[in-house]
């Protein structure tokens, strides 16, 4: 079995260097593992691949791989791997990005209903307001709604219901998580938003999300919500969220409807808003989870 790697990335937490396949070899023992830094030099050995491990996989890459069977991304989205034409090859994402996000969810939470943005301005200042966190209230005894229970949405209201917090949790479906977290359909969201403290967006990026949290959703919010998107940008255009921003209390932002986010974007103007930059899931943890993930698979398979 021949297993070809393609995971050059710039964000350095997601690009593996040659240590990191070490606990690949160690486990597969049988296996012949190929690095590329690359697409020529893989496209130029890609006839022997059996698996391919990868952040991009085009259409066109498939006629120079006849022995394909396998493509597995880290990737929880299909942002970047095009299935294969012809649906010979198996296409396996990552599913390990639940304990990762979750983590920076929560982190998000508490900083927003901390009043962290408005602190650091008082830092900044050199200030000593002890009045900023008068109105803050424990997390425990507010209500959090995530929108878009996928595995990733499901871990995340685990996380946040283990810090006390009422949580809602919204699709298609509404599935059951836990006894103890509520679902509920789409349909249902204009009635449950105006009962929400945090609003959580964790949608995939596609024509059915864009702008799904559109002006009427957005003033249907409790005043003074918080929101949140670490989902895809689509979801939630700018300018809707400028046009409202009087009725929010503030918002988190992992992604954006442009990215990288213009630096002339209204958004950076915004009083009581945090950005950043798609990154939610960059964690040093990020490689090791992945190919720990591959070694089970293939080691089950």
């Amino acid at each position: 079995m021949e297993i070809h790697t393609c995971l050059w990335n710039e964000v350095k937490a997601f690009d593996f260097g040659d240590a990191d396949f070490s606990c690949l070899r160690e486990a597969l023992p049988d296996a012949t593992i190929h690095r590329h830094d690359a697409e020529t030099d893989f496209l130029a050995k890609a006839a022997d691949a059996d698996i391919v491990l990868t952040w991009d996989f085009p259409a066109n890459w498939y006629p120079y791989c006849p022995k394909l069977h396998t493509v597995m991304t880290p990737a929880a989205g299909n942002d970047w791997v095009e299935p294969d034409p012809a649906g010979r090859v198996d296409l396996i994402h990552g599913a390990f990005h639940g304990a990762l996000l979750s983590e920076s969810l929560v982190s998000a939470l508490l900083f927003m209903n901390h009043r962290m943005p408005a602190l650091w301005h008082n830092f900044a200042e050199r200030g000593w307001d002890r009045n900023l966190q008068a109105r803050t209230r424990l997390l425990a005894e507010q209500t959090v709604i995530i929108i878009g229970m996928g595995s990733i949405g499901r871990i995340c209201a685990r996380q946040v219901r283990n810090l006390g917090a009422k949580v809602i949790g919204v699709s298609r479906s509404a599935e059951p998580v836990a006894d103890d977290i509520a679902s509920i359909s789409v349909d249902q969201l204009y009635r449950v938003l105006p009962e929400a403290d945090h609003v959580v967006l964790l949608l995939p990026g596609s024509t059915d999300t864009d702008r799904f949290m559109n002006p009427a959703r957005l003033r249907a919010c409790k005043p003074g919500a918080y929101l949140y998107n670490f989902g895809r940008g689509n979801a939630l255009h700018s300018q809707d969220l400028v046009d409202c921003w009087d009725h929010l209390g503030g918002a988190f932002l992992d992604v954006a409807d442009e990215e990288p986010l213009p630096r002339d974007s209204p958004l950076w103007q915004l009083d009581n808003i945090m950005i950043t930059p798609h990154s939610s899931c960059v964690y040093d943890d990020y490689r090791r989870l992945f190919l720990e993930e591959v070694i089970n698979r293939l080691k089950g398979d």
